[in-house]
Parts: C-alpha cells; structure tokens; sequence
C-alpha cells in the first residue's frame, strides 16, 4: 500500500465525493495542500461548498476522471463494479476505503472519536465546540454540518483531531483513537451485522483499541453497553448518563425558553471530583441531547477543561444542520428538518417536539433503507405515537435492492391498523402533493421533516411554498 507523504504532490481523488463523510477528508486534505478531485451523480449544498473551494468535481463517474490520479478514495456506497474503481484496479492506482483514508489522516494528531448508534454528529459537534472555547484549535471532521464553523469539516493547529466513528461497515475498529467515545448500541445496519451480537462485538473491539495512555467514555445508561462492559479492556473509563452509578450525571432537568430558543437547563453532579455544575444550558431538548452533552463534558473532563469554559461553550453552541433544524417559524407554526432514520431517535425528536408545543404535530417520513425497514417494521410503526398525522414518503434506497413487500403504501397501511385515530397518507414528495399538505393541517400545526435522503430537500421546498402562499 502507497503512503501518504504529507506535502508531497500526490492527486487524490474521492469517488461520491458527495457524501457527508467523503467530503470532510476531502476538505481537510484539500486544507493540507493536496490536489483534491471527486466525483458524484448527486448535486448538493456539500458539492457546492467543495467546488467553491477550489476542488474540482465531476458530475458522473467516469475512467477519464482518475487520468492523472494517485491514490483512489471510495466510498461504501460505491461497488467495485463503478467505472472509476475498476479503471483504477487497471492502471494499478493504490485505492483506499473512506475508512482506510480516515485513519491515515487520524494519525497525524492525537484523536477523539466518538461511536454509538445514535448522537455521534451532535456529540462530535459538542465536543469540538468546547475545544475551540479552549483554544485547542481541533482538526475537525463530522458527519453533519456544524452551524457554528458552517461546514463538517475544519483543519486546525492542535494536536488533537475531533472525529466521528461511523460504525455502519465495521470499520471504525481501524480508526487509531486515543480517546474513544460510545453513546449507545443499537439493533442498526443489518445490511453489514448479522445481529446485535455481531454490533456489539465490532464496539468492544474499538474500545479495546484505545491505548494505554488514553480513555474511554461510555453511557451507561444503555442496557447494550452495560452488557458489554465487563468485556471492555481498558483501565481508564468515564461513565456518564443519568445513572447516580456515573461519573457524570444529569438532574434537575428542565426546558425554557430565553430570546426565543429553547434550551436544556440541568445540573451535571460530578462524583469523581463530588461537586455538582448547576444550571447547564444548552440550546437542545430531549434526554438524548442531555447524554449527548454528559459524553462533551466527560470528555472535556478527561482533557482538565475548567467548568467555566465547558458551561459557556454548550451555552453558546449554535447546534447542526438537520439536527431539529427550525427551517421556519411564524408566531404559531414550527417547519423542522430532522436526520432522524432510526426508530429509537423518531422516537426521542417526537417526544422533545411535543414537550415544547401544544398544537397538532405533522411527521412527513422518508423511511431509509429497505433492510432497515424490514429488521425494525414494528419499531417504526410504534415511534410515531407522539405524531397527530403522518404522511409517509417512497424508501429511500440508499443503493439497496428494493424487497417487493416494503414500499411506502404497506408502511401507510401498518400505520394506519396501529393508529385508526390518526390520518395517514402516502405521498410521492412531488410539489403537486403541497396542497394536499396543506390542506390537511391548519396554521398552527407543527411540521417536522424526517429522513436520510430527500426528505431535506423536500423540506425546504415545502418551506418556500408555504412562505409563498401565506
């Protein structure tokens, strides 16, 4: 395998450049020096940004694309039948994984990476946020947009690198980590796991990955976590949740609004060194984002960060894009765009939503992933409880196969067999469908955005009909 010499002239380019964790190694090594290319059949915001920085990036895959190339980035969307990868494999060009990339990046700082089923993109943002008020200065690289720096990916002058850990295909056991971060283990991409089983193996081999001379932080709330625990290696372990059993603990856990957000006001009770951080605010609701924040500040801990900069810094966060992003707001209708793709974390957005709204909640569903689909049926159906009515998008294939019996109309049928009370609609996502919308709530409903794929895009274009038709 070639190695990268960092500031020597190799070319490297990145097949679905796209995608949000492609693009951020992109960035940074772009940042670096290197010549940087990439190529997608989407166009998106990210695209945009990339081309605006001086990357070059060509809108199908093709063998001429790699012409000049020295190393091959691909993507695990990508199939090893793509054009580019198979030209590569023809004219011997060194290729890498996303994953294999990542690593050889890591190794050029000390590393924070941060794991779990859900909450990675929030809690590396958190994380990364409180470093930057103590002037750290991390390398960043996220799998969401961090509104405060306006991207997902930042090259910085400390020494540390603040990563997220993708678990999806396993290889976040690859990444060199010094401090390692798991918020929970979940039943998720059973496309690549057999079983849970199988999940929690792959997370007990990155823990134990973590050297000596680092740590590792873990919720212990989560039963799937808890089991694992006595086959974690490690001697330095923080743990944090809203256990009194942890290291750092969240309570008096209230919501309030100031200047028109909504912020999380809690107490983090410290028992390692027995003192308690009264009245922590952060500008995110829901007991998940309160985790979220106990895994910041356990880490932050770990790095001897003062309370003063840690509390200040979660105050000031400015949150990440498509994390309850409020796309609209009038004096009593919310339009919020949310990542959601999981039952679990539906469940957790709704249940926040309705703790900060008394008026009818719309969930407009993208369902992601006909295996997902398939494995977590049931779940799905029961994590719209808190929904008033539902309408339900085409699957989102993620370059699945399609399995005839998942489709967006059985899933409609299942919900309404589950919630008779409820109306539940199919619709395609064409802008023919914004008055059916339209015409099924009134002004003061609430409507949130849920998906992986589309759903984004179609949320802001439902925004701009509704601005259009006030």
């Amino acid at each position: 395998m070639k190695t990268i010499n960092i500031g020597s002239k190799e070319v490297i380019h990145f097949i679905g450049i796209g995608g949000i964790g492609m693009s951020a190694i992109a960035e940074i090594l772009h940042s670096k020096g290197f010549t940087v290319s990439g190529s997608d059949i989407t166009d998106n915001i990210i695209i945009r940004r990339l081309k605006k920085k001086g990357i070059k990036v060509f809108s199908k895959h093709a063998k001429q694309n790699i012409r000049n190339v020295d190393i091959v980035v691909y993507s695990s969307a990508v199939k090893f039948s793509n054009i580019e990868i198979k030209s590569a494999i023809k004219k011997k060009i060194p290729l890498y994984s996303r994953a294999m990339m990542l690593a050889d990046v890591m190794r050029l700082k000390s590393s924070i990476t941060v794991s779990g089923s859900h909450g990675k993109t929030t809690s590396t943002s958190l994380i990364s946020c409180i470093l930057e008020r103590a002037n750290f200065d991390p390398t960043i690289i996220n799998g969401g947009i961090i509104n405060g720096i306006g991207a997902n990916a930042k090259l910085g002058n400390g020494e540390w690198i603040v990563a997220e850990a993708d678990e999806s295909d396993g290889s976040f056991t690859m990444l060199p980590s010094t401090i390692g971060v798991i918020n929970n283990i979940d039943l998720e991409h059973l496309d690549y796991y057999k079983n849970l089983d199988d999940i929690k193996a792959s997370f007990v081999k990155y823990a134990n990955n973590i050297p000596f001379y680092g740590f590792l932080s873990i919720n212990i709330d989560d039963k799937n976590i808890f089991n694992i625990f006595d086959k974690i290696n490690h001697k330095q372990i923080y743990t944090y949740g809203f256990s009194k059993k942890a290291n750092f603990s969240a309570a008096n856990v209230q919501i309030i609004k100031k200047n028109n957000t909504f912020f999380s006001c809690f107490d983090i009770i410290n028992n390692i060194e027995k003192k308690i951080l009264k009245k922590v605010l952060i500008p995110l609701i829901g007991s998940h984002n309160i985790s979220n924040t106990l895994a910041a500040y356990s880490v932050s801990k770990g790095l001897k960060i003062t309370d003063s900069l840690i509390k200040e810094a979660l105050k000031r966060f400015k949150g990440v894009k498509r994390r309850f992003s409020i796309i609209y707001k009038s004096s009593d209708t919310l339009i919020i765009d949310d990542y959601a793709h999981h039952p679990k974390e539906i469940k957790m957005t709704l249940n926040a939503l309705k703790k900060i709204t008394k008026n009818k909640l719309i969930a407009i569903f993208e369902p992601h992933r006909f295996s997902r689909i398939k494995e977590l049926k049931e779940d799905f159906i029961n994590s719209f409880e808190n929904a008033d009515i539902i309408f339900v998008l085409p699957i989102y294939t993620a370059g699945e196969k399609p399995i005839k019996t998942i489709n967006n109309f059985e899933l409609s049928k299942l919900f309404k067999n589950k919630y008779k009370e409820k109306i539940i609609s199919s619709i395609d996502g064409c802008k023919s469908n914004f008055n059916e919308i339209k015409k099924t709530i009134s002004r003061k409903d609430n409507i949130i955005f849920l998906g992986a794929g589309f759903s984004s895009s179609i949320a802001e274009e439902f925004k701009n009909f509704v601005e259009k038709n006030e």
